[in-house]
């Protein structure tokens, strides 16, 4: 057939305008105007050559709605996490292993797992379904994917029944012909593959059954007997026969919206919870029930309880059926008795109840609880016995509106503990986060707000937390907070509060408080200095009143003890010019202030600058970091370019620009490798779709070109380097990012969870020297002996005492700092005791024969040596020697004897406890801030004698030399003489 001339004009105007749309994207790409520098590197504008880089999801804002899964011995319990599941002990309530179910270098959030269910055919499998539209079927105790099955649409609900063996009914999100609105279909799926799929890393099932279109699903289930699929959506419920799903859908009419459906575990009825605040109890499975795929929506008897004053948003029924668990926004538990209609209440259980799951044993060992999950992602249970709360698992509270706001996120990372302070789900508040055991540690209110406003008013202003310091000894925390009061007539408030950890109550106590450091300006940097001891730390802060400031710790004595406390040091400035960042040089003598021209370098002590690193290309300087391995280079970076500075020569190593923005300026402890991060990319993956990623270029001191360039798939809005655990490891490089969805994910190749067998399962073949990290099958059963020995057994090599502490990332100084900062023992252990338990050397020669020794005429025979040589021990060195005699002739470890000869104390009441050596423990003699002065402590002597005519020195031991004997007086004598 000939093209006729409106075809070809048609075609021809959209060939005009697929070149017109290439020709921006390679404008987009290239045409950017960049000030030309002097001796600078260019970046290439090609992406050739960046390869993607790996990543794992810490903590997701999104709470999910998918109620807490038990297994079957409800040992264990199974949370979705963004992309993956993880593993929680039901005693312990810490992670045991995680399933994570993306490619770690795919996707985006698209694969976030949305529902998730025990295999009714297999108690040890478990099956998750997910936004991308894949159903996976686990083998949780080996932590194995088995199976992963196209559904083709994103998955929202599944459910399944043990009657009906490899098959599930999912709800999956279908976008309409307009491809604005999305409507859900419901469809039984078979969990059996196709043939020609079965080696494919994305598998086909042999049959997916469309059983009819849903609105709005709120919840899915099958009735006990298996006989009926119920689904609750809008203001209808839907339900279908699971022998016959193909007869269609029979529909029963709702007056109100439902919210949630919960399905009771021993008859065929069910309860549902509606926008109301109404509970309704169904009763519409019956046999003779017709199904007409045109039919009217029918109505069903029902009954109503009704209490909640808000939505109901989670239903549940207990295991025998006569109690249903009901909770909304009241943040009450209510617990309703369906024989007679009472109800008993748990109030203020934290948070707005979100799911409910009930955890019973069923081995009549535990008592049954009730397992909330709160709105801030809180896991409550509360004793079904007392109706108390019994225990709280809390996880990262990351509030999306925080994060979608224009003010700044602090984020920060203890370089020796490798814990992170994060923001908690109100700006004025922190919390800390132990990534490497999935475990949030503490939370801190840094200052009290009011989180409460009037209805139908504007929200209250909070003080929010803009910046963070921890000093690296892990005692001292510096906040800054401010809050925006214009609109009241304040203006901007700001606030400089020091915490100290108080190691006797393990929490930070405010020490110091500072309003208004820098007058009505803003303050832009907080930094400690890396100095151990507390005499020589100090703070330094910098503001747009363009001075820099330094605080330093102060003693000031009173009575009984001795009191600490920040007090101002110096302020300072240069050529009245706004500093941007002030930081200290690793070994603590050089403040570097990045301003807006230049570099200035200060010798802190003598407030005196010494030296002043310019670039005329690099302006306005925003980011700056030491590198090199002693931190001998400074890297000063702007927006589109940066200058590395030798700090010997004071002069220009290299500088490089970058045709795409320069997002952040990163550099690692002990390394020579510094990186930066672009401006983020927009993939276009379809004519729909469009994804953003963010590209990492690193380098090296010594050229300025990039050794290698990374990317992962999401836009950042904040980033850290994530230092590693022994410093100079460049092969282990990392990040800690928040994504501009306010996700905290970490980037890069070492597994930071290391307690977890949580490594991708494809992966689990890898034996790269990664430890092996132990299965949920180890946990219950333990590791295997014949795996342990054979993995001692190339572990030939011996080290001297002399070698202990000096062993590669052993840093015993760590065991110096508080408890809430210390890694958990996992990491310590193998190296510490490895490197004092090492495999003796050369064996001992045999031990000569000792000859019969006769005396008083007594034989007295020694055994003969054994055949086999002893094994030789390790030498003890003097050095080892000498310490061992320094530690244990530390006064700490003896008595004191000065006044050990005071006997004429009064005798202590029963109530009365001995004084503890030293009191209580403390902290470098620091609790809550101040110095307490310890007095030795006495003995206390009973007082008492008893009356006995005889004393046999034998049975008695006798006093201390330096303690005299008691005298008897003369009454005393009359009855003992009598």
């Amino acid at each position: 057939m000939r093209a006729t001339k409106e075809t070809k004009n048609i075609d021809s105007r959209n060939a005009e305008k697929r070149v017109v749309r290439k020709g921006k994207e390679r404008e987009r790409t290239t045409a950017e105007n960049v000030p030309a520098l002097s001796r600078a590197t260019v970046a290439p504008t090609s992406k050739e050559g960046i390869q993607p880089w790996n990543w794992c999801s810490l903590a997701d804002p999104r709470v999910s709605k998918q109620a807490v899964v038990f297994t079957k011995d409800a040992k264990y319990f199974f949370v979705p996490a963004s992309s993956s599941v993880k593993i929680y002990s039901s005693v312990t309530g810490k992670v045991v292993s995680t399933l994570r179910s993306h490619s770690h270098t795919s996707g985006g959030s698209s694969d976030r797992i949305t529902c998730l269910m025990i295999n009714p055919s297999n108690s040890f499998q478990l099956i998750t379904g997910s936004e991308d539209g894949i159903l996976r079927l686990w083998d949780f105790i080996d932590v194995v994917l088995l199976r992963s099955i196209d559904v083709g649409h994103p998955i929202s609900h599944l459910c399944g029944h043990k009657e009906m063996e490899d098959q599930v009914f999912v709800i999956s999100r279908k976008p309409s012909k307009s491809g604005n609105e999305e409507g859900s279909v419901a469809m039984r799926v078979s969990l059996r593959v196709t043939t020609a799929s079965i080696r494919e890393p994305i598998q086909k099932s042999t049959e997916i059954s469309i059983l009819g279109k849903i609105r709005s699903p709120v919840g899915m289930g099958i009735s006990p007997s298996g006989k009926w699929l119920i689904i609750a959506g809008g203001t209808k419920i839907y339900v279908a026969q699971t022998s016959g799903p193909k007869s269609g859908l029979t529909k029963f009419a709702c007056s109100d919206t439902l919210t949630c459906l919960a399905l009771h575990p021993t008859e065929d009825w069910f309860a549902t919870g509606d926008d109301l605040g109404q509970i309704r109890l169904w009763y519409c499975l019956r046999d003779d029930l017709t199904f007409e795929k045109a039919s009217r929506d029918k109505s069903a008897p029902t009954t109503t309880f009704h209490w909640h004053a808000h939505a109901v948003q989670a239903l549940e029924f207990t295991p025998n059926g006569a109690y249903l668990l009901s909770g909304g926004e009241e943040s009450v538990l209510v617990i309703w008795q369906l024989h007679s209609g009472k109800k008993e209440f748990v109030p203020r259980v934290g948070a707005p109840i979100q799911t409910i799951s009930i955890y019973d044993a069923g081995d009549g060992g535990h008592e049954q609880e009730y397992a909330l999950g709160l709105n801030d992602g809180t896991i409550a249970f509360i004793r079904s016995g007392t109706l108390k709360l019994s225990r709280t698992i809390a996880r990262v509270k990351l509030e999306p509106p925080y994060f979608t706001s224009n003010s700044p996120i602090p984020i920060f990372m203890h370089p020796r503990s490798r814990n992170l302070f994060l923001p908690s789900s109100h700006p004025s508040s922190l919390q800390v986060y132990s990534p490497s055991s999935s475990s949030l540690l503490l939370e801190l209110e840094v200052s009290p707000s009011n989180r409460v406003s009037r209805p139908y008013a504007k929200p209250l202003e909070p003080c929010r937390v803009s910046l963070i310091a921890v000093s690296e000894c892990g005692r001292w925390l510096g906040t800054i907070d401010s809050r925006d009061g214009s609109a009241e007539g304040f203006g901007l408030e700001t606030c400089l509060r020091i915490w100290h950890w108080d190691e006797t109550d393990q929490l930070w106590s405010l020490n110091t408080r500072v309003d208004q450091p820098h007058g009505s300006h803003p303050v832009n940097s907080l930094a400690f200095s890396p100095a151990a001891p507390d005499q020589d730390l100090m703070l330094a802060s910098t503001g747009d009143d363009n001075h820099i400031k330094t605080w330093c710790l102060r003693t000031t004595p009173r009575k009984d003890e001795h009191i600490v406390n920040w007090v101002l040091r110096s302020t300072f400035s240069y050529r009245n010019q706004r500093p941007t960042q002030a930081l200290w040089s690793p070994d603590g003598t050089v403040l570097a202030v990045a301003q807006t021209s230049c570099v200035t370098l200060w010798t802190v002590k003598t407030n005196t600058m010494f030296a002043t690193l310019t670039s005329g290309e690099i302006n306005p300087i925003n980011r700056m970091a030491f590198t090199g391995r002693n931190g001998r280079y400074v890297c000063v970076a702007t927006h589109s370019a940066f200058a590395l500075f030798d700090l010997l020569r004071i002069e220009v190593a290299y500088t490089f620009k970058s045709r795409q923005g320069i997002r952040g300026l990163f550099a690692w402890t002990g390394s020579d490798t510094f990186a930066i991060s672009r401006e983020p990319w927009k993939v276009y993956a379809s004519e729909q779709s469009v994804r953003s990623e963010t590209i990492f270029s690193f380098f090296s001191i010594s050229s300025a070109t990039p050794t290698s360039q990374r990317n992962i798939p999401h836009a950042l809005r904040e980033c850290i380097a994530w230092q590693p655990q022994q410093p100079g490891l460049d092969g282990k490089l990392g990040f800690v990012a928040v994504t501009l969805e306010g996700s905290l994910i970490h980037i890069g190749d070492e597994d930071i969870q290391n307690h977890e067998a949580s490594e991708d399962p494809r992966s689990l073949g890898d034996t790269t020297g990664t430890p092996a990290q132990p299965t949920l099958f180890q946990d219950i059963f333990g590791k295997s002996a014949i795996l342990e020995s054979s993995s001692l057994a190339p572990q030939t090599t011996s080290k001297t005492s002399s070698d202990l502490g000096s062993q590669p990332g052993l840093d015993l100084g760590i065991l110096d700092g508080p408890s809430h900062l210390l890694p958990p023992a996992s990491v310590l252990f193998e190296s510490l005791i490895t490197s004092m338990l090492q495999r003796g050397g050369k064996p001992e020669p045999p031990v000569a024969e000792i000859p019969t020794v006769v005396g008083n005429q007594m034989d007295v025979d020694v055994s003969e040596p054994p055949n086999h040589p002893r094994a030789m021990g390790r030498k003890v060195t003097d050095k080892e020697v000498d310490e061992l005699v320094d530690l244990f002739g530390d006064p700490s470890f003896r008595v004191p004897q000065q006044n050990v000869q005071k006997l004429n104390v009064p005798a202590p009441q029963k109530s009365q406890k001995h004084p503890e050596l030293n009191g209580k423990p403390q902290a470098n003699g620091l609790t809550n801030g101040h110095h307490t002065i310890v007095e030795a402590p006495t003995f206390k002597p009973n007082g008492i004698h008893k009356r006995t005519k005889t004393v046999d020195n034998s049975e008695l031991s006798s006093p201390p030399s330096q303690i005299p004997m008691p005298t008897i007086g003369k009454k005393r004598k009359k009855a003992l003489m009598a």
